[in-house]
């Protein structure tokens, strides 16, 4: 079983639903099907010109059997695992957010459509927390771009209740950037300039928190915030340097 303190994506924010207890659980020797279905609630900030604050209703959906996962819209496979150092392949979406047509400035743009990623990680548990690190390459030619995860979270038990604090930073090359931020020439107007940005950095501080109400039902929350590099803010079509973005959500363990 992949061992998670996972982000589920709200806007331009990633959120936790679930938070990985188990450090220092050897994998099982038969395979367990394990479901979990819940909703949640969550308000985010885009970084897009003319968007204010979203709310949006959030289905949070899991399924484990064996090494294999799904997680929202990430499907994966742990295929090495000791006490604690966890090896993971996965095909998931992007984590940025491609929305622009709430906003009247950026309509006429259109959406941005995700990449579909082929992703490669590692989750270790140490003695200082939980040290994470993966990669994610568009095999879909959507916009051929990659980006480099790197996290480092402490879980604290207080009984049924576990806190997550995490920090968090991310390394996205310029095609990731252009294909969400960039702006064609033929996509310029007055008050949006022609724009092709760099690789850049986007950097994060998030805490989330589960407490069991009972071994089937769980009720959970998170808030993150998240610093974006000048390569990103410098595009005409974006007019915010950082976001925050908060989630409330139960669930249930069949």
């Amino acid at each position: 079983m992949k061992q998670q303190a996972k982000l589920v994506g709200l806007g331009t924010v990633g959120l936790v639903a679930g938070i990985w207890a188990g450090a220092g659980v050897a994998a099982e020797s038969e395979p367990e099907l394990n479901i979990s279905l819940g909703l949640g609630i969550g308000s985010g900030e885009s970084i897009y010109q003319g968007i204010d604050d979203e709310t949006d209703v959030l289905p949070l959906f899991d399924i484990e059997y064996g090494n294999f996962y799904i997680s929202g819209l990430e499907a994966g496979y742990t295929f090495y695992e000791t006490e604690t150092l966890s090896l993971y392949a996965a095909v998931a979406g992007d984590d940025l957010d491609g929305e622009r047509t709430d906003s009247k400035q950026l309509r006429d743009m259109g959406d941005v459509d995700s990449g579909t990623n082929l992703v490669l990680g590692a989750e270790m548990f140490t003695d200082i927390g939980l040290l994470s690190a993966s990669v994610a390459q568009d095999v879909a030619d959507e916009h051929k771009g990659t980006q480099v995860n790197f996290g480092w979270g402490v879980p604290v038990e207080f009984g049924d209740l576990t806190i997550f604090p995490e920090v968090k930073a991310s390394w996205v090359s310029d095609k990731l950037v252009n294909h969400y931020y960039g702006v064609t020439t033929s996509q310029a107007r007055a008050g949006r300039a022609a724009y092709q940005g760099d690789s850049a950095w986007i950097y994060g501080f998030g805490v989330s928190a589960e407490y069991a109400l009972s071994k089937d039902w769980t009720v959970m929350a998170a808030v993150e915030y998240e610093a974006y590099s000048d390569e990103i803010t410098d595009s005409s079509i974006v007019d915010e340097d950082d976001s925050v973005g908060m989630m409330m959500g139960i669930r249930y363990q069949f």
